[in-house]
């Protein structure tokens, strides 16, 4: 239960999802990431998704999926029919205890210039006995690629009224003709969030994550960025989301960088020698970079 909602613009791609874990017998919990970045040598996208928000284990699936790409230098679609295999092999064992069994992937994209969406797709039998699973590019009408991709119930109740979409759309094309900053969707997207949770508040968390990023040879200059946010306020410290970058997990070297900068500098503030980077490179070379598709 979750809103995940995906735009493809002429020269972004946009995600936006809730962080809602809802659980059985407990309050539910606003810390999810539910939106993982693929960048490969042929495309760059994010992987979303509704359905399981964490296993038993406390393992997310932006991090299981991180995971399971790591290591890989694939293409775009050969990194998604990867994670495909996976899921068909490991998700459901986890998803089929769920009260309404099932789980989406939605990913945004571009492949070298070109828009796309694609989902992966698990469905059960109504005796929970059987599973599916589904790996589709989603192509509209005249060849051309859906702007808008819904998952979660969040996601269901936004296909019972459009209103909203013209007014999305419009932010999105003004930011990609650079009449609007990024930031400005951003908040679009979160104010949408806060929408749905008013209407939706046991199944759609007040906070969320949004994220972006351009094509390659894009009009924009920057390189996309994520926004976490509380309600509506942008929090001031954004957390790196799951990333994997040509076979390589971007995140968990951002945060040792970030881990011994910050050491740096209070070695610095305290008048004492500054550490050697001899410890960031133990740190890396202590990092997993082989793929585990093993989903605890």
């Amino acid at each position: 239960m979750t809103l995940v909602l995906t735009v493809n613009g002429p020269e972004t791609i946009w995600a936006l999802a809730d962080r809602r874990l809802s659980y059985e017998r407990q309050p539910p919990k606003d810390d999810a990431r539910k939106i993982m970045c693929l960048e490969t040598v042929d495309g760059v996208g994010f992987i979303t998704y509704a359905g399981l928000g964490i296993t038993a284990l406390r393992t997310e699936p932006s991090d299981w999926v991180s995971a399971v790409l790591r290591g890989r230098n694939l293409t775009f679609e050969q990194s998604l029919v990867a994670l495909a295999e996976a899921a068909k092999n490991q998700l459901p064992r986890h998803v089929v205890q769920l009260p309404v069994p099932g789980h989406t992937f939605v990913v945004p994209a571009f492949v070298g210039r070109e828009p796309r969406l694609y989902t992966i797709d698990l469905v059960f039998a109504p005796d929970r006995t059987r599973s599916r699973f589904d790996l589709t590019r989603h192509v509209a009408k005249a060849g051309k690629t859906p702007r808008v991709g819904l998952a979660g119930t969040g996601g269901d109740y936004l296909r019972q009224d459009h209103k909203w979409l013209r007014d999305l759309l419009r932010v999105v094309r003004a930011n990609d003709r650079g009449q609007l900053p990024a930031m400005a969707v951003a908040d679009h997207l979160a104010r949408l969030n806060m929408d749905v949770h008013r209407d939706n508040k046991k199944s759609v968390g007040p906070s969320c994550i949004v994220a972006w990023r351009p094509r390659r040879g894009s009009v924009h200059t920057s390189g996309g960025g994520a926004q976490f946010y509380t309600g509506t306020t942008r929090e001031g410290i954004p957390s790196c989301l799951p990333t994997i970058g040509s076979g390589m997990d971007v995140r968990v070297l951002m945060e040792a960088g970030m881990r011994h900068a910050m050491a740096r500098f209070e070695a610095i503030r305290a008048g004492q020698p500054e550490p050697s980077d001899d410890g960031l490179r133990e740190d890396v070379a202590r990092f997993p970079h082989e793929p585990d598709e093993d989903l605890r």
